[in-house]
């Protein structure tokens, strides 16, 4: 029997699933946060979260890039000098320790990212300063995860060095891909050589949990083009890779119009690519984890796939459970106790404001939100769902309580994309390419939205 790839499904399958909708980091998803939340709730619920035993987890977003590149669907900001940029880092701080009269600083701090923009295009001083202002504030665990997302065109070996110094032990770079073309297309010009003389330093100096990020589906790639790519990643032999598909929302990044005079691949072209890759990173020694994500076998989310505790956020896969994720910087989002919060996008107006001033979205989530965040959150992370488990952590009759979503899923049973019977739900091989539709099922309130073109980019 051949393997199941991106490429060999049937045409039929990609037609009917074609559409609109959520990559699920959160549930309920970000258009369903609301500006007029009661963020008293919220207040009382990150005070009783004091009396659990969860760790925590940081969010820190730092929007500044030094250029645009035209794919990107991320809030950021050009031109910001290093003054600017430090005042932000104060604001930062600054909210750090509003946060802190709520939530109890002596739980450990298990997992800390800093995502943009670009983390790396604070000048070294800077960054050191807002480390360890955070050491300063937080428990760091000694078993924490401390990522950070690198440009490699702007940092230099020196700059890496500082980060291992400051404690980080999980580098992100940035590829998107590696053909020249492609590069000029989407403003972002990276020579080969220079990510591998980082990878090599990193990995001198004892680092080897290194991520590399892909897009596939972007203008001026074809199956030729990005197979070279994919082989330069194998060569280089990252921990981690992730292949993103590229979401065009212009409504939402009005930049990325600068990429349709360049064409845009069609879906049967999107999946060719990530096919591509698939079929490539597997015969090379990774697993397929998730939905975008591969890691080699000895890599804790394969192990944590293999085990059935794969879980997400909104800093993507990850393997620490139970974690309540404190989001600090513009726009950045936290998710605290079954609350989601959202800060000031715009980054004078985050500056300028304080305290609970600086959310300007949120949600508290019921009981029924729990319940199929945990269903969503299994299928979506591990493919599977453990009925048993879900009727006695929420109290219901699983086959009652979702008989309507269990018959609009009959379709995709029958198309081969999942099994259930009276324990679990097992989603096939193929129906991992389709798990964004599957999931999509158990949304309420996607049910109630009628049209999701313009809002959500596409499953497939």
């Amino acid at each position: 029997m051949s393997r199941i790839s991106p490429r060999t499904l049937p045409q039929a399958l990609l037609d009917r699933y074609q559409t609109s909708g959520p990559r699920y980091t959160s549930y309920p998803t970000a258009p369903q946060f609301q500006a007029d939340f009661d963020r008293e709730e919220v207040l009382s619920r990150f005070e009783q979260s004091n009396r659990g035993d969860a760790g925590l987890s940081l969010y820190l977003h730092l929007p500044f890039c030094k250029s645009r590149c035209r794919y990107c669907g991320c809030y950021t900001l050009l031109g910001y000098e290093e003054d600017g940029r430090r005042k932000y880092v104060e604001a930062v701080l600054n909210q750090a320790d509003w946060i802190l009269e709520s939530l109890d600083g002596a739980r450990p701090m298990e997992q800390l990212a800093m995502g943009g923009g670009t983390p790396t295009s604070l000048a070294p001083e800077t960054m050191r300063y807002l480390v360890e202002g955070l050491q300063q504030r937080f428990s760091f665990s000694p078993t924490r995860e401390q990522a950070i997302e690198v440009d490699p065109r702007w940092v230099d070996s020196a700059y890496l060095d500082l980060l291992l110094e400051l404690g980080f032990n999980r580098v992100s770079f940035g590829l998107q891909d590696l053909n020249c073309d492609v590069q000029e297309n989407i403003n972002r010009v990276l020579p080969f050589e220079r990510i591998e003389g980082h990878m090599r330093h990193l990995r001198d100096r004892g680092l080897e949990a290194i991520n590399l990020d892909l897009i596939y589906g972007l203008p001026g790639q074809t199956p030729e083009t990005f197979a070279q790519t994919i082989e330069q990643v194998i060569a280089l032999r990252p921990s981690r890779i992730a292949t993103f598909g590229y979401a065009h929302v212009p409504w939402v990044s009005p930049h990325q119009k600068e990429l349709e005079p360049f064409g845009l691949p069609s879906t049967e072209e999107r999946m060719e690519l990530f096919g591509l890759a698939y079929e490539m990173l597997l015969d090379a020694g990774w697993r397929h984890v998730g939905m975008d994500h591969f890691a080699l076998p000895t890599d804790e989310l394969v192990l944590a796939l293999e085990s059935r505790t794969l879980t997400r956020n909104f800093m993507g896969y990850t393997t620490r459970h139970g974690l309540d994720l404190v989001g600090l910087g513009a726009s950045a989002i936290g998710s605290v106790n079954g609350t989601y919060v959202q800060n000031e996008k715009v980054v004078p107006s985050f500056e300028e404001a304080k305290g609970v001033d600086r959310w300007v979205r949120g949600y508290a989530m019921s009981d029924e939100d729990r319940l199929r965040r945990d269903v969503i959150m299994a299928l979506f992370c591990n493919f599977h769902l453990d009925i048993g488990f879900i009727e006695q952590t929420h109290g219901v009759d699983f086959k009652e309580h979702f008989a309507w979503e269990l018959e609009q899923l009959e379709p995709m049973r029958v198309d081969g994309l999942l099994t259930w019977d009276e324990k679990e739900i097992l989603v096939s091989n193929m129906g991992h390419f389709f798990v964004r539709n599957i999931a999509m099922f158990f949304d309420a309130y996607l049910r109630k939205e009628g049209t999701r073109e313009g809002r959500y980019s596409k499953t497939l």
